[in-house]
């Protein structure tokens, strides 16, 4: 019998000084249909639970951060339509780094039942992201990725 040990998991403090989850860093969906992007509030129980983030989560080791999004936000959201890649968008922390993947829907789509860690998601424009209480990360990104979505900051 083979044992696999999932590795991906835990904190690990990066370059700036900081506790983030997944030794391999992190990756994020952010969907796209139309001028509207997909956003999941975190479940109370989860880390800055309450907040609006991507659908996403800690990197297996050797993982892409373009699988690792898609992996995560599928279980996140109970699947996830035909999507189209558009960019990536790297916050790198030193030693860690959290990835951005930025695609497109290639048809409408109503997230589904995923595996918890979320309360709901919804489809906002970007001007009303910023109105939104945001995870503090995303927060700090979000100004850049509008800009590579061509939406307002």
């Amino acid at each position: 019998m083979t044992l696999t040990v999932d590795t991906s998991r835990g904190y690990v403090v990066c370059g700036r000084g900081c506790r983030h989850w997944g030794p391999y860093g992190a990756a994020g969906l952010l969907l796209r249909h139309g001028s509207r992007v997909l956003l999941q509030q975190r479940a109370p129980h989860v880390h800055h639970g309450g907040t609006w983030s991507l659908p996403g989560g800690a990197l297996h080791q050797g993982e892409t951060p373009r699988r690792g999004a898609h992996r995560e936000a599928s279980e996140e959201l109970g699947g996830l339509p035909r999507i189209g890649h558009h960019a990536v968008h790297t916050s790198d922390h030193g030693g860690w780094a959290y990835h951005t993947v930025i695609a497109d829907a290639l048809k409408e789509f109503t997230p589904g039942r995923g595996d918890g860690e979320g309360s709901r998601a919804d489809w906002f424009t970007p001007g009303q992201v910023v109105g939104l209480a945001l995870h503090p990360d995303f927060a700090d990104t979000w100004h850049q990725v509008a800009i590579l979505i061509g939406g307002r900051r």
